[in-house]
């Protein structure tokens, strides 16, 4: 394995932040003293030095009626929900991984893998369509509550099984295209669903297997992985809630999620799909961003220069990269001629890693939505603020 610079250091070293950092640690704490969040974790590191690493804050509001086991302070070892941040972690990871061993081409048409693609306009839909959401298939797309209903009724035992997951790849198969593909952006879990089947055909793995053997296992990120809900189920097991940050309430399963998937789609298929699904802490996630650093400098065992090029350096589609997207003020990334290669991945937990591989930058954000309003000005606002700062350490 290609280990980054910033893994040389120990992990104590990494978690004591130097009075560079203290600009962030100030912002951070401002944050939780006006609720815009209640605590986070944060990595930092620029030319493969640890700038930040820290945690602050707690895992709800102290004024939130949760159970004693998920209370506490925010550690450096608190497992997050990292939502989105799947699309790029695994599931475009394992693809460059197969792009680097010369299986595949981004130019490759899905229907070569996926027969059920080769009809009609999705004949032409290919792997960069796919991971840059311009498939053309259909937004807001859930099979959660169908999944629900024949749980209640006919298939009793259907949710988080391996059945609940080849019903959705079927379903998300047979969506009609809303636009012809290339045509438009349309962000779909459709899409990251798709690829993640896709992995599965070409490696002839489970998508959580395969993504162990390509990613996790020779990256050493212990944390960085799915919870497989299915095993859980089959073995009587349950997530040690401890360990996590809760991501919220939630009112259709009438519970508090924490190691336990945010993402409906997800978690009706098993906790394990292409679009959403990994947990992970702020170092294992960071461990994986330098790693694509690597890659994109030609200094890495795991991914090839050109296949991490196809991925982030050729823009082909506005204000997103393959499996990543650029940086804009909207979103919270700082943008603009400081950076103007820098790519970013986030998710709907309140979870973002912003990578300049110009300037060797990666900025891990790990914060739980669910008590943060992370699609709030404020909590943008942070974000922006947290990556100027450490742009300008």
């Amino acid at each position: 394995m290609g280990s980054s610079a910033a893994n040389s250091h120990t992990r104590s070293q990494l978690a004591t932040p130097s009075s560079a950092a203290d600009p962030v640690q100030s912002l951070l704490e401002s944050a939780i003293s006006d609720q815009t969040l209640s605590g986070a974790v944060i990595m930092a590191s620029r030319h493969g030095v640890p700038v930040a690493h820290y945690a602050v804050g707690s895992k709800v509001p102290a004024a939130q009626e949760t159970p004693e086991t998920v209370r506490g302070e925010m550690t450096v070892e608190t497992v997050f929900d990292l939502g989105q941040m799947t699309q790029a972690i695994c599931t475009a990871t394992v693809l460059m991984r197969l792009v680097s061993a010369g299986k595949i081409n981004v130019t490759d048409r899905a229907s070569r893998f996926l027969q059920a693609l080769g009809v009609g306009q999705k004949s032409s839909i290919t792997l960069s369509h796919l991971l840059t959401h311009t498939a053309g298939f259909p937004t807001g797309v859930s099979v959660y509550e169908e999944l629900v209903r024949a749980n209640a009724g006919p298939r009793p035992g259907i949710l988080a099984s391996s059945g609940a997951k080849q019903y959705a790849y079927t379903q998300f198969h047979n969506l009609p295209l809303k636009y012809e593909p290339g045509a438009k952006e349309l962000v779909s879990d459709a899409n990251y669903i798709v690829l993640g089947e896709i992995c599965e055909i070409i490696t002839g793995l489970p998508l959580e297997k395969a993504y162990a053997r390509y990613v996790a296992a020779p990256l050493k990120v212990g944390s960085l992985n799915f919870i497989d809900l299915t095993l859980l189920r089959r073995k009587g097991l349950e997530p040690v809630m401890e360990l996590f940050a809760p991501t919220g309430f939630c009112s259709r399963r009438s519970r508090l999620l924490a190691g336990e998937v945010w993402d409906e789609n997800a978690w009706v298929m098993g906790g394990v799909s292409g679009h959403c699904g990994l947990f992970g802490t702020a170092y294992d996630v960071h461990t994986w961003a330098t790693e694509i650093v690597r890659g994109y400098r030609g200094e890495s065992s795991l991914l090839s220069r050109g296949a991490v090029a196809d991925f982030v350096v050729s823009e082909t589609t506005p204000g997103h990269r393959l499996g990543f997207a650029t940086t804009s003020r909207e979103s919270g990334f700082v943008e603009g001629k400081s950076a103007p290669r820098a790519f970013v991945t986030s998710g709907a937990t309140g979870c973002s890693v912003f990578i300049d591989p110009d300037s060797d930058t990666v900025v891990v954000f790990l914060t739980n939505a669910g008590y943060s309003g992370h699609t709030s000005r404020r909590f943008l606002g942070l974000r922006s603020d947290i990556h100027a700062a450490i742009m300008g350490l």
